[in-house]
């Protein structure tokens, strides 16, 4: 039975690059604060109406009004179709409208100047391609057109319009994107950016990542599959690297689940549907705000109570909030709550036959009952999965030049799997001796902080200074256990600067972004050999260009992107161990691996036609894995001198490259 023994901590901030680091920038944000405070500015307000194209007052639709450095204000149009903000600070604005039964809106810059009140009038079109603000690409708001990396938009209603049931089955269909699902709902369910690995995919929520300390790799494997759309304002999908603004993982691209946020009168939606395989799903949905603050909470339930092989039942209860908070037209304060329970039964994985070794191919066909077995019915092997996430930002417009925020956020999973002894009839042959009953539990545990300083240098430089701090944690136990390390708990911290520089030129018709990211690990293991005590891990370096032409005489974008993507060690990679009969100890881990590194290039063009209402687009993507992370099942000399016959290694990679396009109407 393998186990994982860890003991990795990071020293005291007080005396490490993060302790400088983050009284540097607390430091200069309350500097900012101070000149912010004895600084008086005059009221600066915002007015306008919303219209439809024949004149008529559209109300109840949403505007949000979007600052370029991060902040937002929300509010519903009245019985006129007006919407006001008041007391905001000057600078650059985008405001985006929403309503039913029209395509979304996105204005285009707005300055507001000191102690201006301005008015402004937008008309919504019935039919025409959703024009929404993109946050993904650069961690700051950006139009459609200005966005020059490759990103993919689901809105609220085209997640609806789907009708799938689970957040991996909302994203098929969008290119570069491979769904896989291995059986029933509930079932393993990866999902694939660019023909990478799954692990390679980071995800999001509301902007920071989420992942399963206890995943063997990491990463956000283990969560994909319960995760559902609930309360959700849409979910954008970065396609090439992303690790300069997301850190690790995010070598194919980056999934950011967008919570929705809502404003006016109490509103209440309640759902029930049924379909095949005996499945069910409930839904309710409340929302609504006071004129400084709002609310959005979704329940979700989903059964199903058969499968396709009658015993492959999944039962998802999830659950979403959000609630935000304006004290002040310059400063937000956001609460983000999501939530899974899921229980499945689940059924043997598929396993090689002998046809699968006797050919001459390096890699034989798949073949049922050939080269492999499909996987097995098992009446009584299942898993019980548990996640809760929970997260707070403050966000502080101190002037208009300057703006900062301030993150926390825990992410908590909990997974029990298990099997009986109970075996279908159909295939007793391939259990000769009976199954093996057994329970394991892994709980994990994940607390990032995130601090973010942006300096609008001048009306065409953005630049973006930003630390994060995360701590690790994951307790692990067996029933039966065969070795004497059982219920443990394992440790691990890291931590990461980054910066970023978004510049305009020609109008804003040329915009180019650079981004720089550098993470740090500190390693201190008990069950670390004295050879090496004295060898660290290093650190990871990587950095992205963007550049993006918009010709506003045929509506064209060219754009471009290069840049490296990086994915950490994870625990086990570092320091696993295996307990065997005969053999005792068996180190698999190595402390010394570097992270995996990736280099991407993407190009292409995104053109629209007939007034709006086509676009259509092509890219072309190279993406090279320059060094990973690999399991050697047999060394000839192991590189660590410690006798090990197997383990994690540093090995070069393979590549990806293709055409991905598409066509929006």
């Amino acid at each position: 039975m393998i186990r994982r023994r860890i003991y990795q901590e990071l020293s005291h901030p007080a005396n490490n690059l993060l302790g400088r680091a983050l009284n540097a920038f607390t430091t200069g944000v309350f500097a900012l604060l101070l000149s912010t405070i004895t600084f008086a500015q005059a009221s600066t307000s915002l007015q306008g109406t919303i219209t439809d194209e024949r004149g008529g007052k559209i109300v109840g639709a949403e505007v949000r009004l979007r600052s370029r450095a991060g902040a937002q204000l929300n509010t519903t149009t009245d019985k006129n179709g007006g919407f006001e903000f008041t007391g905001v600070q000057s600078g650059e604005y985008l405001i985006e409208v929403r309503a039913s039964g029209f395509v979304s809106f996105t204005s285009d810059e707005i300055i507001l100047e000191r102690g201006q009140t301005k008015r402004v009038e937008f008309t919504l079109k019935v039919v025409g391609i959703s024009e929404t603000v993109v946050v993904t690409a650069a961690g700051t708001p950006e139009r459609d057109a200005e966005v020059s990396k490759v990103v993919s938009i689901l809105d609220s209603q085209q997640i609806e319009e789907k009708r799938e049931l689970a957040v991996a089955e909302a994203l098929r269909g969008l290119p570069g994107v491979r769904v896989q699902q291995q059986g029933s709902l509930g079932s393993l369910t990866s999902i694939r950016l660019r023909g990478l690995r799954t692990f390679d995919t980071a995800v999001l929520l509301d902007g920071m990542r989420v992942r399963d300390a206890s995943d063997i790799g990491g990463s956000a494997a283990s969560l994909i599959t319960d995760l559902v759309p609930v309360a959700l304002d849409r979910i954008e999908v970065l396609r090439g690297a992303g690790s300069s603004i997301y850190g690790t993982n995010a070598i194919g691209g980056v999934l950011n689940l967008v919570p929705e946020t809502s404003s006016g009168g109490p509103h209440f939606e309640a759902a029930a549907e049924a379909g095949a395989l005996s499945t069910f799903r409930e839904r309710l949905k409340v929302s609504g705000g006071l004129r400084r603050s709002g609310y959005t909470f979704g329940l979700s339930r989903l059964d199903v109570r058969r499968g396709i092989d009658g015993q492959d039942q999944y039962g998802n209860s999830a659950g979403s909030g959000r609630f935000q908070f304006d004290p002040t037209s310059s400063l937000t304060i956001a609460i983000n709550l999501y939530g899974t329970i899921a229980n499945a039964r689940l059924n043997d994985s598929p396993f090689a036959l002998p046809g699968a070794f006797t050919g001459s191919d390096s890699f034989p066909r798949a073949v049922a009952g050939v080269s492999f077995h499909p996987d097995l019915n098992n009446p009584d092997q299942g898993r019980r999965h548990r996640l809760l996430v929970g997260s707070a930002r403050l966000s502080h417009q101190l002037s208009e030049r300057f703006s900062y925020s301030l993150a926390y956020q825990r992410v908590s999973s909990h997974r029990r799997n298990y099997n009986g002894s109970k075996i279908d009839p159909r295939f007793a042959l391939f259990y000769p001796f009976g199954d093996f009953e057994f329970t394991n539990v892994n709980k994990g545990a994940t607390d990032t902080f995130d601090a973010r300083l942006n300096a609008r240098l001048s009306r065409s430089n953005l630049a973006t200074a930003g630390v994060e701090f995360e701590r690790e944690s994951f307790f692990q136990q067996s029933i039966p256990s065969f070795s004497s390390f059982n219920n443990t708990t394992d440790k691990q911290r890291t931590f990461g600067i980054f910066g970023q520089d978004q510049l305009s030129f020609l109008d804003d018709r040329l915009r180019l972004s650079l981004g720089v990211r550098g993470q740090f690990f500190r390693i201190r293991a008990a069950d670390r050999p004295g050879i090496l005590n004295s060898i660290n891990a290093e650190k990871s370096l990587t950095a992205d260009g963007a550049v993006a032409y918009f010709i506003r005489s045929t509506q064209t974008k060219l754009r471009a992107h290069v840049g490296n993507g990086f994915r950490a060690p994870s625990l086990f990679e570092r320091f696993g161990a295996g307990t065997f009969q005969g053999i005792g100890l068996v180190r698999f881990g190595d402390p010394t691996l570097r992270a995996e590194k990736s280099i991407s290039i993407d190009g292409g063009l995104d053109q629209r036609l007939a007034g709006d209402r086509v676009v259509i687009g092509a890219t072309y993507f190279y993406t090279r894995l320059r060094r990973l992370i690999a399991f050697e099942p047999s060394f000839v000399t192991d590189p660590l001198g410690l006798g090990r016959f197997s383990g994690y290694v540093n090995r070069p990679g393979g590549l990806a490259r293709g055409l991905e396009s598409f066509l929006e109407t």
